[in-house]
């Protein structure tokens, strides 16, 4: 069996389960990463729904692709935003990175700590936003952490950035007009 993933129309990677066609339904051999609980999963769904296996299986590695694909675009687009490396691990179920955003004229550093805690989820489910070295919260301060944590909640990686550079377009051609 081919299980291919993909994100936003994106074909990403392919995995492979071989399976011996005897009762009872074996894995023979596999390309599905160690942090895929491929074993539990074959537990649960094998022997009484192999379809059932495959699209649990599916969702996992869909997952996982999807949420490495958004860190290898921010990486890779976004570079020029980012303030230091981008800090994951193999599942990519964290993430943790440092940004800028300009605004006004003025330019702010932001820390997010995205953690997915939905293994079959491709967006975070607990979102952290902190500026480095600020303790006091203002108001605007409070304003622009909670949007940015509601950005990073629903929206992939690369369209929040996406959106920060747009308003920081407006911005710049607010000032020219």
């Amino acid at each position: 069996m081919c299980i291919s993933t993909a994100f936003e129309g994106n074909l990403l990677d392919s995995y492979f389960v071989d399976l011996v066609i005897e009762k009872p339904l074996r894995i023979h051999h596999h390309s599905v990463p160690v942090f895929i609980p491929l074993e539990k999963i074959a537990a649960a769904h094998l022997q009484t729904d192999v379809q059932r296996f495959l699209f649990r299986l599916w969702e996992y590695l869909n997952a996982y692709a999807g949420r490495k694909y958004q860190a290898d675009q921010l990486e890779s687009d976004f570079c020029d935003v980012l303030t230091g490396p981008l800090q994951r691990n193999a599942l990519c179920n964290l993430l943790s990175f440092t940004y800028k955003v300009e605004q006004r004229c003025q330019t702010f550093s932001f820390s997010a700590r995205l953690l997915y805690e939905d293994p079959t989820a491709a967006l975070p489910t607990n979102v952290t936003v902190t500026r480095p070295g600020v303790e006091a919260s203002s108001p605007p301060w409070e304003e622009h952490r909670a949007s940015h944590q509601m950005l990073f909640r629903t929206k992939p990686l690369h369209k929040v950035f996406a959106s920060f550079s747009k308003e920081t377009e407006k911005l710049h051609l607010n000032l020219v007009s």
